[in-house]
Parts: C-alpha cells; sequence; structure tokens
C-alpha cells in the first residue's frame, strides 16, 4: 500500500467490504496519520500568538485555580519581561492586592560591578572577562530577595524600599495574602523556585529586537547613546548565553517576544495556553 493512501480512503476501503476487521498494513498508516495530525495540531497551537493581555488572563486563572502564590518572568534584554509583569498585576488585581518585585532592585550599583572583573566560558567553550552584567548571581543581593519571598510564603507582610526610593513615604507594602507575587528580571533565574506554589515564564526576543528595544529605552538606562548599547551588547550576550539561557530548560513556559509585544509560545509545560 501506498503510505499517501489517505485516512479517507482506508475507511472507505474498510465500510466496502463489511467488514470491522482491518489490515495490519492499514492500523500501521491510520496510527502514522494520527500522531502526525495530533503533532500538526499541537504544533499549530504552540505557532499562535498570543497578546499579553490574553496570556495574563490565563496565567492569573491558573495560579489562582491551583493556588500558585508566585510567578517568575525572566529573559534576555528587551523580550517583554516588565510588559508583561505590568499585564498580569492589572489582570490579578481584578481579584484581589498583588505584590510586585523587580529584581533590579536587588542589583548591586553599576559602578562596583563595572569596576570588578568577571569571568565566565562562552559558547565556544572560551574563557572570557570583562564587567559584571546582571546576567552573574554575584551582581544580586540574593539573600535579600530570598528573605521577602520567604516572608510572603508565611503569609506575612513586608514594607520593601525600592532602590529609586528616597523617603519611607516611597516604599511598598508586600501583601502576605496577595493574590499573586510577580518577580521579573533576568535575575529570577538565579532563585529557587517551588513548582508546588509558583509558575515561571520565560520569554526571548531576536538580537535585532533586543538592540532596538535597548536604543529606545537608552536614556532611562545606564547606556545613554545608541553606540553604547551596541559596544555593550556582544559582551552583555555572551554572558547571557553562557550564565541565563541554560536555565530556560527549567522554566514551566518559554514565550517568543515579538516586535508588536504579542507572544508566541515555544513551550508550555503546564497546558496553560490551549
Amino acid at each position: 500500500m501506498n503510505k499517501q493512501q489517505s485516512l479517507h480512503d482506508i475507511r472507505f476501503n474498510v465500510n466496502r467490504t463489511g467488514s470491522n476487521v482491518i489490515s495490519l498494513e492499514n492500523f500501521i498508516v491510520v496510527s502514522t496519520i494520527a500522531i502526525e495530525i495530533r503533532e500538526f495540531t499541537l504544533k499549530s497551537s504552540y505557532m499562535k500568538n498570543y497578546t499579553t493581555s490574553t496570556i495574563a488572563k490565563e496565567l492569573v486563572s491558573f495560579c489562582i485555580s491551583n493556588n500558585k502564590k508566585f510567578l517568575f518572568i525572566s529573559g534576555n534584554g528587551g523580550s517583554g519581561k516588565t510588559e508583561l509583569g505590568k499585564v498580569i498585576a492589572e489582570e490579578a488585581r481584578k481579584h484581589g492586592q498583588v505584590n510586585i518585585l523587580e529584581m533590579d532592585d536587588f542589583v548591586v550599583d553599576t559602578q562596583l560591578r563595572n569596576n570588578a572583573t568577571a569571568t565566565w566560558v562562552n559558547s565556544q567553550g572560551e574563557k572570557q572577562t570583562g564587567r559584571y552584567t546582571t546576567s552573574f548571581a554575584a551582581s544580586y543581593f540574593l539573600p535579600s530577595m530570598k528573605a521577602i519571598l520567604h516572608t510572603l510564603e508565611k503569609g506575612n507582610e513586608y514594607h520593601h524600599w525600592p532602590k529609586k526610593a528616597t523617603t519611607a513615604q516611597e516604599s511598598i507594602l508586600l501583601y502576605g495574602n496577595a493574590v499573586v507575587t510577580i518577580v521579573e528580571g533576568v535575575g529570577t533565574v538565579f532563585l529557587e523556585k517551588d513548582k508546588a506554589n509558583s509558575v515561571s515564564v520565560f520569554l526571548e526576543c531576536s538580537k535585532e529586537l533586543e538592540i532596538g528595544r535597548r536604543i529606545g529605552r537608552a536614556r532611562a538606562d545606564n547606556e545613554k547613546t545608541a553606540e553604547e548599547v551596541q559596544k555593550n551588547f556582544e559582551e552583555r550576550n555572551s554572558q547571557y548565553e553562557a550564565n541565563v539561557k541554560p536555565h530556560m530548560a527549567d522554566y514551566d513556559i518559554v514565550f517568543e517576544s515579538n516586535e508588536d509585544f504579542s507572544l508566541k509560545v515555544v513551550r508550555d509545560d503546564l497546558n496553560i495556553l490551549k
């Protein structure tokens, strides 16, 4: 039998003989076609683009239904981590209090990091040296973040003093009974995540998109010009590939960020986006 014979043709031949018996050869072809249809369906769903609002609704609904109190977001620069975190928080506030923690608030002073020498092994297996970017665990005050998360996990409140705050009035009250606590930033890869009470999301975007978005916000960052962004990208990306991207496999959901900030599902281990 030609393997190109359709499932319809096989059904027709079986019905025409009036028999409910299907040959082994036909059974193999039917099974193969069924598997291919299933794989195509799964791939098609993963190829679909979702708006951040749609993703937020599904994530918040899943967290509430499954008592997931923490949501971690990581990914490369410019992939839309902050944007997604804000949209998720907006959706979650419809159900109660929400906490947002940014890993940037726990980053060691830029000047100190720039004056220290970091070492890493790039994707070609070559040892490299350079400045400490946020792709290193040592670039964060991780014990401080861990203390906050532990406090919230125990159901207690916490007064958080963001890095840019200058007065007590700018401190943020974090709620122990929050619907969800969103922890956003590259550095979430360096935090322990309890699968029983958390969901983790990883975002990636292309090199061109990352550079373009970094240039667009250059004045708000430590890099003041497009030239500085371009100059620092290769070093930053090399460190990201070595220290951050390997953790992507540990995250529950992986998205690819598009230019319009919509997201394409690369992997969804929790089957949230059906």
